[in-house]
């Protein structure tokens, strides 16, 4: 099994990459509990924005999987791979609640704004006229209390290798406005751990299944609901809870521990939410 598992990854991996996961244990158990239920093929594999959920491409298609290895989830459903059944409804939405909830900040770009009391998801792109659009705007507002959690990518793979420099930058929020903003490309050489175990099929895999996104830039707020981007409302509308909806920001709400690995408990977040 041993055996099979690093082939698998010599052949689907950079050397880099192949270097970084390899002493990773956690995606190591999952890659080969995924594989003994499922008994699917693992073309490429990356990490997420949510710890313990790994993006995957098969012989079946891209699919999600937590860090056992035992639950796949896509957009409009999830399931457990050893028990037949789909996972919908309500049960679903809590899932997606607990793997934003678990969003992160070293897998990510977090950029606070006054005092950072409103958490935003922000799914952008380095290359998309209309995010930096929105860069323009948000940096001439002076009345904003946010903290605005990028999701980065790319609309052309070409210019994944600027995103690596951004994201493998000692302060990303900083490097990120600097080639938003002035077109600064960072002088690092791209090489981090970020770029050894995050992909542009992981990242789009990611925003179109757990965010629901289905352009840049668009919003997630407390609410869970998709906000696109105008001028005279950069970061969406406000959120609008109704009377069966809960803030998937905050932990309270938080019923499910498939991203966790043990029972679930409130505990310290990454972010001040």
């Amino acid at each position: 099994m041993k055996k099979l598992f690093m082939t698998l990854l010599a052949l689907t991996l950079s050397p880099s990459m192949v270097k970084a996961v390899e002493i990773d244990p956690q995606l190591q158990s999952a890659l080969r509990s995924f594989k003994a239920l499922t008994k699917l093929n693992v073309k490429t594999v990356s990490r997420t924005p949510t710890t313990g959920m790994f993006a995957l491409y098969t012989n079946s298609g891209p699919m999600l999987i937590n860090h056992t290895g035992q639950l796949l989830y896509s957009k409009e459903y999830a399931f457990h791979a050893d028990v037949n059944g789909k996972i919908k409804g309500k049960k679903h939405e809590n899932i997606r609640a607990e793997a934003v909830n678990e969003i992160n900040e070293d897998h990510v770009i977090v950029i606070k704004k006054g005092d950072g009391s409103k958490p935003i998801i922000v799914n952008t792109a380095l290359d998309c006229p209309y995010c930096l659009k929105q860069e323009q705007l948000l940096a001439a507002k002076d009345k904003l209390n946010a903290t605005l959690i990028l999701i980065p990518s790319v609309l052309d793979k070409t210019n994944w290798p600027v995103l690596e420099k951004v994201m493998c930058s000692a302060n990303r929020a900083t490097a990120w406005q600097n080639y938003m903003l002035n077109g600064v490309i960072p002088k690092n050489n791209g090489k981090c751990y970020w770029s050894a175990n995050f992909s542009f099929l992981g990242q789009t895999i990611y925003t179109s299944n757990v965010l629901r996104t289905y352009g840049t830039p668009q919003m997630i707020h407390g609410d869970g609901r998709v906000q696109n981007f105008k001028k005279q409302n950069p970061l969406g509308l406000p959120p609008s809870f109704g009377k069966n909806s809960k803030d998937i920001f905050n932990e309270k709400n938080i019923t499910t521990a498939y991203f966790s690995g043990e029972v679930y408990k409130p505990k310290k977040k990454l972010f001040n939410w």
